[in-house]
């Protein structure tokens, strides 16, 4: 049987930190203090592995104070579920939630073709900015992990905790909610008092 301890931590949080900051900077939506959660996280991780140590030297110690898995493949849930729970702490002690600009500083390496390619220019990142801020935090979540680290729906679901069918759904949801929400604010912009006046300048 797998033991917590035959787990290398240190190496499990090196290798999925990269998507979980992505994840606390969608929640947060300052890279920043996304930064000082995800040490936190490290903190907690390591706390419980401390636990889990003293546990198996002495049995008569509380087991209720280590929840490591033990199995490998539910070390990306159970660590994105600690991110989670970190950044909902980080807004109770903040008393407020931060204006979040999860897409700033991403780099979007999916190839994938698709309604979503122009959203991602330059020339519309301000735009998508302010909409993915409407956004609730799964949606916009799902949707910057997808197109920074091209993950196909099996990998989304293995590294969220969630079933494949959960995935499509929410994918589904947050792009047409995306897409309602750009249409709309092009449609403010386009009947906007300022575009109306420069129309009828060039006249």
């Amino acid at each position: 049987m797998t033991d917590s301890l035959t787990i290398d931590w240190p190496s499990e949080l090196q290798h999925h930190q990269g998507w979980l900051k992505k994840v606390l900077r969608s929640r947060i939506g300052d890279s920043h203090s996304a930064e000082d959660v995800f040490q936190e996280v490290v903190v907690a991780v390591l706390q419980q592995l401390e636990a889990h140590k003293q546990i198996n030297h002495d049995p008569n110690q509380d087991r209720g104070r280590s929840t490591l898995p033990t199995d490998p493949q539910k070390v990306a849930p159970w660590l994105y579920r600690v991110a989670i729970r970190h950044a909902i702490n980080f807004h109770r002690k903040q008393n407020r939630r931060s204006q979040a600009k999860p897409m700033a500083d991403l780099e979007v390496t999916s190839s994938e073709a698709g309604p979503l390619d122009w959203m991602l220019s330059r020339e519309s990142n301000e735009m998508l900015q302010k909409t993915l801020n409407h956004l609730g935090d799964q949606h916009r979540e799902i949707l910057m992990l997808k197109f920074s680290e091209n993950w196909s729906y099996q990998q989304l679901a293995d590294h969220l905790g969630i079933s494949v069918r959960a995935v499509e759904h929410r994918l589904l949801k947050a792009r047409k909610l995306l897409r309602a929400s750009l249409v709309n604010s092009a449609q403010l912009q386009t009947h906007s008092p300022s575009n109306h006046g420069a129309t009828d300048a060039t006249r």
